[in-house]
């Protein structure tokens, strides 16, 4: 197989971010102002989602940010009722965060948006397209979660 140029990926790249960016991104911006949250309290719902309880310092190494703004971040979706905090009972200085009951529904519904959204945009490509679109993205996401895994 002939290898791709790097002009050639460039553009490629360059069209699907923008593509869904316009799409996925200002879908989920619009979303998000109408629940008054900001992307990195979305960010916090994400990550519990994925992972389902975790101590507020492991969250803070996921975010990238301090202990003290993990837990400002995490005291506004508590008041949201948005996540759970509870201490730890192996270590009672942890502190746990997780989703609450209205959290997991409000990640449901910007799934089931997302997949809407995406699913209206590839119900304009036949079947076989569809599915070769499917397993390509499949296929991109295992290398790309290889690749960050060796990085």
């Amino acid at each position: 197989m002939a290898e791709i140029s790097p002009e050639k990926v460039t553009e490629i790249l360059d069209g699907f971010g923008e593509a869904m960016s316009r799409l996925m991104v200002d879908q989920l911006q619009k979303h998000l102002s109408e629940l008054d949250l900001t992307l990195p309290q979305v960010q916090v719902l994400r990550i519990l989602h994925r992972e389902g309880t975790v101590p507020t310092g492991k969250l803070a190494q996921c975010l990238r940010i301090s202990a003290p703004a993990t837990t400002q971040l995490t005291d506004r979706l508590l008041r949201k009722g948005l996540i759970e905090r509870r201490a730890s009972e192996d270590d009672r200085r942890a502190v746990l965060v997780a989703l609450s009951a209205e959290g997991q529904g409000l990640i449901d519904k910007f799934r089931e948006r997302r997949n809407a959204i995406f699913g209206a945009a590839l119900s304009q490509l036949s079947e076989a397209e569809q599915a070769q679109v499917v397993s390509s993205l499949q296929k991109v996401i295992r290398v790309l979660t290889e690749f960050e895994a060796k990085n």
